[in-house]
């Protein structure tokens, strides 16, 4: 199976607008993650998915594949089926443009757990790990997602934001896990996707995956590790730099 990891990268992000090129010493938060892609063992091909004319340029000067598409999708999944109209593969990996500590093995292991479950009808694949500290709360605590698995199974029945809320329903007894942003899809669920309404709570929760869950596609999920910190706010850029300086 043909495997093609997409790199969505918008330029006007609500909680840090221009974070593609934002640099953490020295080095473009897009570079990173491009550099990452490119060690994946199962990927045909690497592409960055853009509207923006300077994340484009920049790419150009780096030699990274860059594909322009229309700044009129509403998610980054809107976004991965517009390039699967422009780029045949039977697997697109959704690789957040903001992880420049992403594990490759991660990228692999997602991919790897799609190919799998194809063959029992499932489309859709992402990555989770077991929360072991709750983060702090953040600028509304909007950046932290949870999901949850059905019992005794692999996939994915719901996911939500707040980790006020994962800790409330851990003291009641369920078990949530830390959503990693690093999901799989076929063609056909891609399709699928663009096809659905957008629904108040996938709006309300900023979370596109919901819209699979609430047309019952099934999401099967693989645990991976936890990259621990992505660009979600630009102090998230100061961290990083500190946490590869301590890696030295």
């Amino acid at each position: 199976m043909k495997v093609s990891i997409v790199i969505p990268a918008r330029w006007g992000s609500t909680r840090f607008k221009g974070k593609p090129l934002a640099k953490i010493n020295g080095k473009e938060v897009i570079k990173y993650v491009w550099e990452k892609a490119n060690l994946s063992k199962i990927a045909d091909k690497v592409i960055v998915a853009t509207d923006n004319n300077k994340i484009k340029n920049f790419c150009i000067k780096q030699n990274i594949n860059v594909l322009m598409t229309s700044n009129k999708n509403k998610t980054g999944t809107d976004r991965i089926y517009e390039v699967s109209k422009k780029i045949n593969s039977d697997i697109y990996v959704n690789l957040q443009g903001d992880e420049p500590l992403i594990d490759p093995k991660n990228i692999d292991k997602v991919a790897f757990c799609l190919k799998k479950n194809i063959s029992k009808k499932i489309e859709v694949a992402t990555g989770y790990s077991k929360v072991k500290k709750y983060a702090k709360r953040i600028k509304g605590d909007s950046s932290n997602v949870y999901l949850y698995k059905k019992r005794n199974s692999n996939e994915a029945c719901f996911f939500f934001r707040g980790t006020k809320q994962a800790k409330l329903l851990k003291e009641e007894g369920y078990k949530p896990f830390k959503h990693i942003g690093l999901y799989a899809y076929t063609k056909s669920a891609l399709k699928r996707f663009h096809s659905y309404e957008r629904s108040l709570l996938e709006v309300s929760q900023e979370l596109e995956q919901l819209r699979f869950i609430e047309n019952n596609e099934k999401i099967v999920c693989t645990e991976i590790t936890d990259s621990i910190y992505a660009v979600d706010y630009p102090n998230d850029i100061k961290k990083i730099e500190k946490f590869l300086k301590l890696k030295i």
